[in-house]
């Protein structure tokens, strides 16, 4: 009574903590770009066109479902579902297609191209089945160029010399901005993402351009969400640029339960390259998981709009593992970007998105496409060593010895991490003394000589 009497003042109320989140990996799967199990819903397919539709859908996730469980991801973030504008917009790689389910022509429906509400339901079961959860991507702030909303409902959107200059007014883009602040814009919004959810059984949203959103509507939105959906389904924010000081608004809001970390992905490039140090690079993991009470920082290290980590690198797989190392053994909720774990080396956009590596397994649209598949490995056994281990969860991070590039990190009483970006062997003999045991290593290690461009985590041996 007290969420609902919240919302028709247009309060709000603060949202469910999400601590039990902390234990999860995610998987981050652009639809279009993972698997394509239904061809015939493929209408208007290229995938010689790398801004065109390539065919992936919910069919060929469900099917793919034994491949991220193998690698041992326990919650499958997807990208927007909504039916998108039909044509394409001009641009430098070709005809732009919405292909990535951010331009959204119709929220009331699912896009025929991407799969029906059935087979969304049925990813849902199939993934739970698994012990998977299932996030989905919604954008409340924009529609698509052209839109059906800009004919039907122009006076729920800003467009043109409507458009503001701030953030939340402004149409990024040139997009149709959502006039969110409007009742009954706010009525139809909810009644279709959160209806699809209460359908569907999503266990979460991935809530897109967040900042260009009032505080006021996404306050209303936590309420909505918690007394439709109750308090374990899982509200992430993206804000670009986002770390602990962006979030602070947010959590204490109560508006959500866990914001993207683009400082994570900063910080390790820095670091990796040679930009900065272990020292500066310790204080920020030593820090940055310190927000509020039960709120929680997504780390990640490459997602769709930005170059993948790897080609940043310039394809030294030693790194990218190192820095594998860094996102599964830190708190926060880690995200993994579909195809990172195989070595997918998406360039500048619209590189950064290309289909899923599978090999020589017969998936579209990315069969035949090369796989690292040790890389695969050594992020399994990290996913692994990170469920078997609470210290690698928990928020206890101390520095115990940074210099130049090297890093020591004490993982509370129980695990230490280490990473050592080179030029020389690193001899942790003085960091480890008795009592500690190898639990992964992203290089074969010598005795107790760490590797240049390498990561190593050791657990304390129980007493016999």
């Amino acid at each position: 009574m007290a969420a609902l009497l919240a919302l028709a003042l247009g309060l709000g109320a603060p949202a469910q903590a999400q601590s039990g989140w902390a234990d999860e990996v995610i998987y981050f799967v652009m639809l279009d770009r993972f698997a394509d199990g239904d061809p015939t819903n493929n209408t208007g397919v290229d995938t010689a066109n790398p801004v065109a539709f390539h065919g992936g859908d919910l069919s060929g996730l469900t099917a793919a479902l034994d491949e991220i469980d193998d690698l041992g991801a326990t919650a499958i973030w997807v990208s927007p579902l909504v039916a998108q504008i039909p044509g394409s917009v001009a641009s430098d790689a070709g005809p732009f297609f919405a292909h990535h389910g951010y331009w959204a022509n119709d929220f009331s429906r699912l896009d025929a191209r991407f799969g029906t509400e059935a087979e969304l339901a049925a990813l849902v079961t199939a993934a739970h089945a698994r012990g998977i959860r299932v996030i989905l991507d919604v954008v409340y702030n924009h529609v698509g160029y052209g839109a059906d909303w800009t004919r039907d409902n122009p006076e729920w959107l800003r467009q043109g010399d409507d458009c503001g200059g701030d953030p939340v007014t402004a149409c990024i883009f040139g997009l149709p901005d959502i006039r969110t602040e409007l009742a009954a814009v706010r009525r139809a919004l909810f009644a279709a993402h959160i209806g699809l959810a209460e359908r569907t059984g999503l266990d979460g949203f991935r809530l897109d351009t967040v900042k260009h959103v009032s505080h006021d509507f996404w306050r209303a939105h936590a309420a909505e969400v918690r007394a439709r959906l109750g308090p374990d389904f899982l509200l992430l924010g993206e804000v670009w640029d986002g770390d602990k000081y962006l979030a602070r608004p947010y959590f204490e809001g109560g508006e959500l339960d866990a914001l993207l970390d683009f400082g994570f992905r900063d910080r390790m490039l820095k670091f990796l390259t040679g930009v900065s140090d272990a020292a500066r690079l310790g204080r920020y993991l030593s820090n940055r998981h310190k927000v509020a009470p039960g709120r929680l920082l997504a780390p990640f290290l490459s997602n769709h709009d930005m170059p993948m980590l790897l080609a940043m690198l310039r394809g030294d797989r030693d790194r990218q593992l190192l820095a594998a190392t860094a996102l599964l053994t830190a708190p926060g909720l880690p995200v993994i970007t579909w195809g990172e774990e195989v070595g997918r080396r998406g360039g500048l956009w619209p590189d950064n998105r290309q289909d899923m590596p599978w090999g020589d397994r017969p998936m579209p649209p990315g069969a035949g496409d090369p796989r690292d598949e040790p890389m695969r490995a050594a992020y399994k056994a990290l996913i692994a060593l990170r469920r078997d281990t609470p210290a690698l969860r928990e928020n206890s991070v101390a520095v115990l010895a940074a210099s130049g590039g090297r890093l020591a990190l004490e993982r509370g009483p129980a695990a230490r991490v280490f990473f050592n970006r080179g030029p020389d062997a690193w001899d942790l003999a003085d960091l480890l003394g008795d009592g500690w045991s190898p639990a992964f290593a992203t290089q074969p290690m010598q005795g107790s000589d760490l590797p240049a461009a390498a990561a190593a985590v050791f657990l304390r041996t129980p007493p016999a």
